[in-house]
């Protein structure tokens, strides 16, 4: 059986995901789980808390989704499609990035959890970097620089496919789907070895 806590962490995931972290209140969190504010104040004293175990959930859960997509795919390639598969999902779900979604709102967050927010892509960043060296190294790959600036450009663009398709999904969700996987297959075609 699922806590409460995780119960009050996987609503307000979803809220955040599709409105943002500061659309939604306690109250919004206590109607959608037939519980009490007290009850939400108990697991989490204060809005900062609960954005702060948040980020920190999903980072834990994105690294290891990270971990079994460099299990189980063979090449530095097939990794990097498995991250932006990771995407393509939250826009079939309609759910933004998590951590996209926290970015936007960073002037207006905690302290706290601007700090998690920024470990969220710090650690993307990271695996991303070993990836692109990974493909180079193998030959798979072919950009100029540090695979460090190259891991910052692939996220941004993977993110910004993202946002930029966003507006579609109510309207045009096959549309907005098919703008993100163009431009990201557009995005890999440019990282191959000419």
């Amino acid at each position: 059986m699922t806590s409460t806590s995780e119960r009050l962490l996987d609503a307000a995931q979803a809220l955040a995901q599709q409105r943002g972290f500061n659309a939604f209140s306690f109250r919004d969190l206590a109607n959608r789980l037939g519980i009490t504010n007290a009850g939400i104040h108990y697991h989490f004293p204060k809005k900062a808390d609960l954005g702060r175990a948040l980020i920190a959930r999903y980072r834990r859960n994105v690294a290891e989704a990270l971990t079994e997509v460099d299990r189980t795919a063979g090449s530095a390639t097939d990794r990097l499609k498995g991250f932006i598969a990771s995407y393509a999902d939250g826009l079939r779900k309609e759910r933004l990035c998590l951590g996209v979604m926290l970015a936007s709102e960073t002037v207006t967050l905690p302290d706290e959890v601007q700090s998690e927010v920024r470990s969220f892509f710090a650690a993307l960043e990271d695996w991303l970097t070993r990836v692109l060296e990974d493909g180079r190294t193998a030959g798979e790959f072919h950009f100029e620089g540090a695979a460090e600036d190259e891991a910052a450009l692939v996220l941004s663009t993977v993110e910004g496919a993202m946002l930029s398709a966003w507006p579609l999904r109510s309207v045009k969700p096959v549309q907005a789907l098919a703008r993100f996987e163009t431009v990201m297959q557009r995005f890999l075609n440019g990282l191959a070895p000419s």
